[in-house]
């Protein structure tokens, strides 16, 4: 298993997705930041090692953007009227 691909590419884009796809279900912007922690500390404990937990804080932060852009775009869609 290559880690550096995964740390660096793999994990960032499941973040995100975590972030829109729970945002979208639970409709709240703490639950998938939380979500994404705990686990990355979980991956942290069983699989890598504790200098993976600068790696954590950075992936809830990105999990945190795509959350937070996706409330922003339903949001904006909720607010437009229809054009009829």
């Amino acid at each position: 298993m290559l880690t550096v691909p995964l740390i660096i590419f793999i994990f960032p884009i499941i973040s995100i997705i975590l972030g829109v796809v729970g945002y979208l279900i639970l409709k709240n912007l703490t639950a998938p930041i939380i979500l994404v922690i705990l686990l990355g500390i979980i991956a942290a404990l069983l699989w890598f090692n504790r200098s993976f937990g600068f790696w954590i804080f950075i992936y809830g932060f990105l999990a945190f953007v795509g959350a937070f852009l996706t409330k922003m775009v339903t949001t904006k869609m909720k607010r437009r009227k229809p054009l009829s």
